[in-house]
């Protein structure tokens, strides 16, 4: 069976000496230091060797799917902890939680410098990108102690067990119900939309403490073991024949006491939280990232010259730029009424702008389902649409923008 090209990141040539890297001076000579690691460790984009859309999964059959989940996951894996023996993942974070303590401006450095090579983390986006930003929020020291380090060193991914079929994306109608037990809470209910559940270790789970007449204020927040009876995963066939989402069935499942996270009936607040960091997390993706692609299609088509053709792939490019410009300047502490919001949005329009850039370029050839350039670009047209979706809607992240960003009333 065959894979998406990518490289092993374990088995990558001898990179420069990281030791002493606390020591460096000044942020000019850590970013040196730095980007020089990943010119000799990482590849480069667009290279043969590029695994940056590894997390991207697709397949005409389920088990071709979990397969070609399995090869993704292992790659994540090895690059996550080649970062994380390099000193290089979660450097701010605190010691007993897998860090280094390091100053925050530090991962900002590490994030900027990676984001200029063919590689992803995606697979573990969940756990390396929302779960921090909730256990430092809401968490208690034992639950941070226990979670981020297997986190950072790529041992566990994490997904979220939040939308239901009944409330679709009023979340504060969930209805599955988390029942009090002698040693924690008894789970039982539906999710739907879940990426990653059959590979991911534990969940981020928002359940109902309260009564539905409570609304946001009866629901809490949970860590849940995905690996026990109970659990029930089905994927669910999309229609660029991938199965990353998943309906989830909880039966009766344990919840330790140790595992509410944040107070009781606080699930909203924890929420809020994770779905920041989601939106963030989402506008700076790979999966939509597509002006290097659409070069190279132009390139391959004979179309490199066409005024035509050039101006849909400079638009690609200023959309692009534009997006990493302001993920930038959120990175470097910039304040920007809703960012996340704002980068998410961006990210789906320009996901779906480049898939039609492609389908003008390729034309009749973007018709058919067997030709080996076209194929890249219709699947990523069939997946645009779900980026409008995901972490709240393209309506839902304009009403924030308006509200919280431009003070316009509700």
């Amino acid at each position: 069976m065959s894979h998406p090209s990518a490289p092993d990141p374990g088995t990558a040539a001898d990179a420069p000496s990281l030791d002493g890297l606390e020591d460096a001076g000044s942020r000019e000579e850590f970013t040196a230091r730095v980007r020089a690691w990943f010119e000799s460790t990482a590849p480069r984009k667009g290279s043969p060797e590029d695994f940056s859309a590894v997390h991207a999964v697709t397949a005409t059959t389920l088990a071709d799917y979990h397969a070609h989940e399995r090869h993704a996951l292992a790659v994540t894996r090895a690059w996550q902890r080649r970062l994380y023996d390099a000193g290089l993942a979660g450097r701010s974070w605190p010691a007993d939680c897998g860090g280094l303590g390091a100053p925050a401006w530090q991962d900002e450095v590490v994030t900027e410098e990676q984001a200029r090579f063919g590689v992803s983390t995606k697979m573990f986006a969940v756990a390396l990108e929302m779960v921090p930003a909730v256990l430092f929020a809401h968490g208690t020291h034992e639950q941070r102690v226990a979670y981020l380090p297997p986190i950072l060193r790529g041992e566990h991914g994490w997904c979220q067990l939040l939308s239901e079929p009944g409330a679709g994306s009023d979340l504060a109608s969930a209805s599955t119900r988390a029942t009090p037990v002698d040693g924690g809470w008894s789970v039982t209910g539906q999710k739907v939309w879940t990426s990653n559940a059959t590979s991911a270790r534990y969940a981020l789970l928002v359940a109902r403490t309260g009564t539905k007449e409570e609304g946001r204020a009866g629901l809490s927040c949970f860590a849940l073991d995905m690996e026990q009876p109970g659990v029930d995963v089905r994927p669910l066939r999309q229609m660029n024949g991938a199965y990353h989402f998943n309906e989830v069935f909880l039966d009766d499942v344990l919840v330790p006491a140790g595992g509410l996270i944040g107070r009781l009936g606080d699930g909203w607040a924890v929420l809020r939280t994770m779905l920041a960091s989601e939106r963030a997390a989402i506008g700076g993706g790979t999966s939509g990232r597509s002006a290097t692609r659409l070069v190279a299609l132009a390139r391959r088509l004979g179309r490199a010259d066409d005024p035509a053709a050039r101006d849909l792939v400079a638009r690609a490019v200023i959309r692009e730029r534009t997006l990493d410009l302001l993920r930038a300047r959120m990175a470097a502490g910039h304040e920007i009424a809703a960012a996340g919001p704002a980068t998410k949005l961006l990210y789906s329009e320009h996901a779906r702008h480049s898939a039609d850039a492609a389908m003008t370029l390729l034309g009749m050839a973007g018709t058919v389902v067997d030709d080996p350039l076209a194929q890249e670009w219709i699947e990523r047209l069939l997946f645009a649409p779900g980026l409008r979706l995901g972490g709240g809607t393209d309506e839902i992240q304009r009403n924030v923008i308006a509200e919280r960003g431009l003070g316009l009333p509700r």
